[in-house]
């Protein structure tokens, strides 16, 4: 209003300002003042529109800080409750961790009660056992008292009713004193316990015949006692002063001595037999035995005592030890270059323990081996006998390389099998093949190159323990794949370096690089699956029972993971599938656009008939068919392509394959 007022009283500034200038009509006044009014009314219903809503502003803003106030009573209300239910959890958390701890040391104390328990119940059952012991032999010699006492007594009642007897029938004469001598003599060396004596000198104290007693003490026959001892000497010479001539000549007493001597008699024959077996046994012993006693004499035995201490001697020692290490490595590198019929002694003994890695054989080498041609004639039953090789592995080590080192004097040179010792066997070639866990068994029996092409699956079994049927299924493959590359380190080195960073050519895979192969096939979950499982290339090429199920198996693969089976059986064919197929065709390589690129020849076809070789592959083969026969399938080329013959037998060994 006060706006509109300050606006007319302008517009009638204006008018009078005009009127001065220039007098308005009435009429155009009274429009003016129509128009005025007009707007004066609109702008008091404007008015009276923003109170209105300025009302209704004000209501709404009360409710909303009623609403606020409300949500701030919640919020309250929710954070009590929140730091209550806070407070709570970590009481009850405090008493579950109280109660965790009390558990923890109650069984730390059950552990504790039990460990001592244990050790209370095995020191409890070793003290039951000798005291069973104790009270066994307490009872076996109570027994044999009960037994002695029983004949004691039983001895002593025939005596004590033969006294009168013996006294009636005395005859004191010297003569009959003096021939009875020996026969009292061994009378006195009567077998009879102390607890026999006693027993009977109580009887007879009781009885009131002193002279029966000491007679009796000696006389008591020795054909009823089970368990006899030596009676000392001197109670042999008081049972000797105490008979009288009318005991010695008694009938009683000289059935007691016949029986003493024939007695006496049996055990001597009884020595005499055992001592004649035990020298006709021992004869042949003691005569292989001079030998071994026989030893050569020490040179330093003949030295004095006073060179042994001297620092020049010790100087001396340690500088031929040096010299002998030297002129052992010499006469190994001696061994590698000279045929072996012209060793040495020394030669000799330095290959069998450089070499060979069995030091434990040099002594008896040393006594009985002189040069190589007498280990060129060794037997088995020399190397058993003569250097005391009686393990039939290490046997078998010395045999295999005798006969390959007479086979290198005839031109041929030593196999590549040679250049496999035990370590490289032991700890490479078994953790290439997957199966490390074995190399402590192939180390103990020195199994080299020579040796893994002639083991069997009875050896696998027998002497290094492996009776696992994969495991042994799985080096008997992997030792196929040395012979098929003539075990050549260096050509399956350098194979396995060209598939390095390629799927191909899996025949030559490692076990680790079977498992990185797994990883790259998004399988990596079920990778570690395969660590000390066997599984390699050679067997997952050769080995016509392994399949893609056998391979789900071995990496653990649920049943019911479908898709992760059908991803492996996928892969599985694009690996194997081509470089199987070349290997039923004679060859152990792979196809790439159905052309051959292998580059080595299966020997067990070729020794078969089957194949003679590719002019592509190799050109001074001859790519034919032997004579009189015709090729089955035809012949493998690089740049030919397969015939269709050969193409559908490839098709179905691939279809039965999978």
């Amino acid at each position: 209003l006060r706006q509109m007022k300050d606006m007319l009283s302008k517009d009638l500034e204006e008018t009078q300002g005009g009127c001065s200038a220039d007098v308005l009509s009435a009429t155009e006044l009274r429009v003016q003042l129509a128009q005025k009014e007009q707007e004066l009314d609109r702008a008091k219903e404007a008015l009276q529109a923003m109170k209105s809503d300025r009302k209704r502003l004000k209501a709404e803003k009360a409710d909303l800080v009623n609403q606020m106030q409300q949500l701030y009573a919640t919020l309250e209300s929710r954070e009590e409750q929140l730091r209550d239910f806070i407070r709570n959890y970590e009481q009850h958390r405090k008493e579950s961790e109280d109660a965790v701890k009390a558990l923890a040391k109650e069984k730390d104390m059950l552990e504790r009660e039990k460990w001592d328990l244990r050790r209370q119940t095995k020191e409890a059952t070793e003290h039951t056992g000798m005291l069973r012991s104790q009270l066994d032999l307490k009872e076996n010699r109570i027994k044999e008292l009960e037994a002695e006492l029983a004949m004691a007594k039983q001895s002593l009642a025939t005596l004590t009713k033969d006294v009168p007897k013996r006294h009636s029938l005395a005859m004191p004469t010297e003569t009959v004193v003096n021939g009875n001598n020996q026969e009292w003599v061994m009378q006195a060396d009567l077998p009879l316990t102390a607890a026999i004596r006693q027993s009977q000198q109580t009887l007879y104290v009781h009885t009131g015949h002193p002279t029966d007693r000491q007679v009796a003490a000696v006389r008591v026959s020795p054909c009823h006692s089970r368990q006899p001892s030596i009676i000392s000497d001197a109670s042999a010479l008081e049972g000797d002063r105490s008979s009288t001539p009318s005991d010695i000549n008694s009938p009683r007493h000289r059935t007691h001595s016949l029986c003493n001597v024939r007695s006496l008699e049996d055990l001597e024959e009884a020595k005499r037999k055992k001592k004649k077996e035990k020298m006709g046994l021992g004869s042949l012993s003691r005569v292989f035995a001079r030998g071994k006693q026989r030893k050569s004499l020490d040179p330093g035995l003949f030295d004095d005592s006073d060179s042994l201490s001297s620092p020049t001697r010790h100087s001396l020692s340690l500088s031929d030890g040096s010299e002998d290490q030297l002129d052992r490595l010499q006469q190994v590198e001696l061994a590698r270059t000279t045929p072996m019929s012209q060793w040495r002694a020394g030669t000799v003994q330095a290959w069998l323990e450089v070499v060979m890695a069995m030091p434990m054989y040099i002594r008896t080498c040393s006594e009985n081996v002189k040069s190589g041609k007498v280990l060129l004639g060794l037997t088995d039953e020399d190397l058993e006998l003569g250097l005391g090789v009686t393990s039939l592995m290490h046997r078998r080590k010395l045999r295999l390389a005798i006969e390959d080192y007479r086979e290198a004097e005839n031109g041929r040179g030593l196999s590549k099998a040679a250049d496999m010792d035990h370590h490289w066997v032991a700890k490479a070639w078994l953790s290439d093949v997957g199966l490390p866990q074995y190399s402590q068994a192939f180390h103990t029996h020195l199994v080299d190159g020579r040796m893994l092409n002639s083991l069997t699956r009875r050896d696998l079994e027998r002497h290094l323990n492996i009776t696992k049927k994969f495991h042994q299924v799985s080096l008997l493959l992997g030792i196929e794949l040395l012979h098929l590359l003539n075990f050549d380190k260096e050509a399956m080195q350098a194979r396995r370096l060209q598939c390095e960073l390629q799927n191909v050519d899996p025949l030559v895979w490692t076990s680790h690089r079977v498992i990185r192969w797994v990883r790259d096939i998004d399988l990596k979950e079920f990778a570690e699956n395969l660590l000390n499982s066997g599984v390699h290339g050679a067997v997952m090429v050769l080995d016509p029972t392994f399949n893609t199920d056998t391979m789900a198996t071995t990496l653990g693969i649920p049943s019911n993971k479908h898709m992760v089976r059908r991803h492996l059986i996928e892969e599985m064919k694009t690996l194997i599938g081509p470089a199987s197929i070349c290997h039923c065709f004679g060859f152990f390589g792979l196809f790439v656009n159905d052309k051959c690129i292998t580059t080595q020849f299966c020997t067990h076809t070729q020794r078969n008939g089957l194949y003679q070789g590719c002019q592509t592959c190799d050109p001074g083969a001859k790519c034919g068919p032997p004579k009189g026969s015709v090729w089955p399938l035809g012949c493998f080329c690089q740049v030919q392509k397969c015939h269709s013959l050969e193409l559908n037998e490839a098709k179905k060994i691939k279809k039965n394959f999978f």
